[in-house]
């Protein structure tokens, strides 16, 4: 009785007072939102927690189209629908009194598939590519053309595949058939490309696909670790005649900043020059290796420049809070060497001693906000030999380009002529284009002034490169050339990005040597290129 009576009181003074009824349906109105709020909420959570797993194949693409304008022409007509390697050498790439103009573009499928009922044991990976210029060429064969009216080109291109096999809650993975060779122990299957441009050795030696067999240990959180085998070249199947590599690479993380890697490599290369990349060959005497700008050796005299060669790589390389976790500066270098010995098939012709170095190292500092808004210092050196096996003994750094192309592909410097540009679709070509710089050996460095106009949408760069050769060539001089740069790169959405690059080259008088260029009656002009481009990475 008395829970009524104060039941009627207090409902007396709530109609007596005024407003006191809006104030009840307010607070009522609420309690209404707050609770329908919850319950949207709730919905929403409980949507995102019951999302489907990734199925069991996935698509991930990468389109990058490229509108050039530039001095450079290769004059061989041969060569005009694709061009790899040393600018102004075998492959005719020259400048010109004239304006080349052309549009490229380039589409790259992964397709990943992971079945159900493996339970994530093993995972397969395709990788295939499309390259062409436009109005280049229609209803015919080959890479790297098409593009012309109607279509109709064959030209898909198989970069990958393999088989991924990861053990769940295992903390290693086996990675078997074609698949890419990097020179650092990432796993490159997952991992993104920039991760390989700035640590291990830069994809200075290898950077490409290769068909074997890689181990990826992870045992430790600050420990990860590579073996690998890779068939380079496999000739008669009965025969000793082949090139294969083994790879042995180590990370550790010793303290939060820093990392240290380890590496040991070997080569054997008994195939006495037989396969190759079309009429170019490879190895160390083949016209492939002078066309990449790597070192092509000539055993005087012998009747045959077949050779066998055993070669070892053992380096060391550290970075110092590379990703500015820990603060605006950041450092990172490499030293390695090369040894080994190239015996010559012929008799009478003794072995040639191999022992050449390479070592990197940079320096950044982030000043702004962002990742990109931060200054870079960069500086390489290689050894070099200026007769090259003559006294039986090469002094010059050997990489991959020797026996693929292209192989080895340093890019960190972010030059676009001076140094290799990885912003390219069929024309591939630059001044220093392998570390080794023909075997004579480099000295030069880069610096790069970066900016976020606009954070995470629109960036601006600002950059110079210079060359000198350790050695130099008859009649030639030391400078190779000094390059200005600079790009602006415009966010239009998530993993879609416009761009506007240009470059200018200051050539040097090692190009006074008749043999630093195809033709002994030529002397290139400063080479200069402006291109746009658009990139998307597609989910």
């Amino acid at each position: 009785m008395k829970k009524i009576l104060l039941y009627l009181l207090g409902f007396s003074v709530m109609a007596a007072v005024p407003g006191a009824g809006f104030l009840t349906d307010a607070r009522a109105q609420i309690v209404q939102e707050e609770h329908l709020r919850l319950s949207e909420r709730s919905e929403a959570d409980r949507i995102r927690l019951t999302d489907p797993l990734p199925g069991e194949f996935q698509f991930i693409g990468y389109s990058f189209t490229r509108t050039t304008a530039t001095n450079i022409t290769p004059v061989n007509e041969v060569l005009q629908g694709q061009v790899i390697g040393r600018l102004f050498g075998r492959n005719s790439t020259e400048t010109v009194d004239r304006t080349a103009f052309y549009t490229e573009q380039r589409f790259v499928p992964l397709f990943v598939y992971r079945p159900s009922i493996l339970d994530g044991y093993a995972t397969f990976r395709g990788l295939f590519k499309i390259d062409y210029t436009w109005g280049d060429q229609a209803y015919g064969i080959g890479n790297n053309r098409g593009g012309a009216i109607s279509g109709g080109q064959i030209n898909l291109q198989t970069l990958m595949a393999n088989v991924d096999l990861r053990p769940p809650g295992s903390w290693w993975n086996m990675v078997v058939g074609l698949q890419r060779i990097f020179d650092s122990p990432y796993d490159p299957n997952i991992n993104p490309l920039d991760l390989f441009q700035r640590t291990g050795y830069k994809l200075s030696f290898w950077g490409t696909q290769a068909v074997g067999v890689s181990w990826f240990a992870r045992p430790h959180q600050a420990i990860h670790a590579r073996l690998g085998f890779f068939q380079l070249w496999e000739n008669q199947i009965s025969r000793d005649d082949d090139v294969f590599i083994l790879m042995g690479d180590l990370m550790t993380r010793p303290h939060p900043k820093l990392e240290l890697g380890f590496n040991a490599w070997y080569l054997r290369d008994t195939a006495r020059g037989a396969g190759g990349i079309s009429v170019l060959g490879q190895g160390f005497t083949s016209a492939l290796a002078e066309y990449n700008g790597a070192p092509r050796l000539n055993f005087q005299g012998a009747p045959t420049q077949n050779y066998k060669a055993d070669i070892v790589w053992l380096g060391t390389n550290a970075s110092w809070n590379r990703n500015f976790v820990h603060g605006p500066l950041a450092l990172d270098a490499f030293a390695i060497a090369n040894l080994g010995r190239i015996s010559p098939v012929a008799d009478g012709f003794d072995d040639v001693d191999v022992l050449g170095a390479s070592f990197n190292a940079a320096v950044h500092y982030r000043y702004g906000m962002t990742n990109n808004d931060r200054v870079w210092i960069e500086a390489l050196y290689t050894t070099g030999d200026e007769d090259g096996a003559a006294d039986g003994t090469f002094n010059g750094v050997v990489t991959g380009n020797v026996w693929g192309s292209p192989v080895g592909i340093y890019s960190s410097h972010r030059a676009l002529l001076l140094f290799p540009d990885p912003q390219v679709v069929n024309r591939y070509y630059s001044m220093v284009h392998d570390i080794s710089n023909m075997g004579l050996g480099v000295a030069g460095g880069s610096l790069n002034v970066m900016r976020d106009l606009i954070p995470n949408r629109f960036s601006a760069k600002a950059g110079t490169a210079i060359a000198f050769s350790n050695h130099t060539l008859p009649g030639g001089g030391h400078h190779i050339g000094t390059e200005i740069n600079g790009e602006l790169k415009y966010n239009l959405r998530v993993f879609l990005t416009a761009g506007l690059s240009a470059a200018y080259v200051f050539t040097g008088d090692f190009y006074d040597a008749p043999r630093a260029t195809s033709r002994t009656d030529f002397t290139p002009d400063n080479p200069w290129v402006v291109f746009l481009s658009l990139t998307w990475l597609m989910f």
